[in-house]
């Protein structure tokens, strides 16, 4: 079954429930993870890792470092994808001038990034059929028997429209859960995979920031 959501502005405001919980613990119940700022010195470790990561993967061509405070980050020059870099499981896949992709392991879990030039005239409705039929192509695949939730902007927001596809899959070996966002961005198709364990608990509210902020990685200059 599949449900479309309109996605305006996600705001997270304080409740009585929360009232004898700290901010953090209390946001780390809704699945998000609040991260302190970097020192200078801890800032210019993680540069040197990331600047590491770009040139053993022969990508500093195409990708430049941003890290900040926040964690560290490089940005594909030519379709402005952001990958989160610098720590273990992080790492760049791919990087050219037409085509980049990034993932991260942890926890179990596995997101990986993907960038291509769209074709001319190419739609979201095309970049949805190929994702599914490519998806159909995976070993073992099995389509998800639950509900199934696609996030759409609010017109004039600026916000990508994207699908969301669900489905079981074996490509890694074993039977995963799989989660694919994908649409079309300032002229890049841009895919978000997330594999899980097939017995992994979904996160509403994880799964409904990921709706809402769907290519929000694309940073312009």
């Amino acid at each position: 079954m599949r449900f479309v959501i309109a996605v305006a502005i996600l705001t997270i405001c304080p409740s009585a429930a929360f009232a004898q919980q700290s901010s953090k613990d209390a946001l780390a119940r809704l699945g998000i993870k609040i991260v302190e700022p970097m020192s200078a010195k801890e800032l210019a470790r993680t540069r040197s890792r990331v600047v590491g990561v770009l040139t053993r993967a022969g990508a500093t061509s195409h990708f430049e470092d941003i890290s900040n405070e926040n964690g560290g980050q490089a940005r594909h020059r030519p379709s402005g994808l952001v990958c989160p870099l610098g720590k273990r499981g992080q790492s760049v896949l791919e990087a050219s001038a037409h085509s980049a992709s990034c993932e991260t392991a942890s926890n179990g879990a596995v997101y990986r990034k993907n960038v291509e030039r769209a074709s001319t005239g190419a739609s979201l409705d095309v970049v949805a059929v190929n994702a599914q039929a490519n998806a159909q192509r995976e070993p073992g695949y099995r389509p998800f028997p639950g509900l199934s939730v696609t996030g759409r902007p609010k017109a004039g927001s600026g916000k990508a429209e994207h699908r969301t596809l669900r489905y079981f899959s074996r490509a890694s070996g074993r039977e995963r859960a799989v989660r694919v966002q994908v649409g079309i961005v300032r002229g890049w198709v841009l895919t978000d995979r997330r594999e899980t364990s097939k017995d992994a608990q979904p996160n509403n509210m994880a799964e409904l920031l990921s709706e809402a902020t769907f290519g929000v990685s694309m940073k312009q200059d």
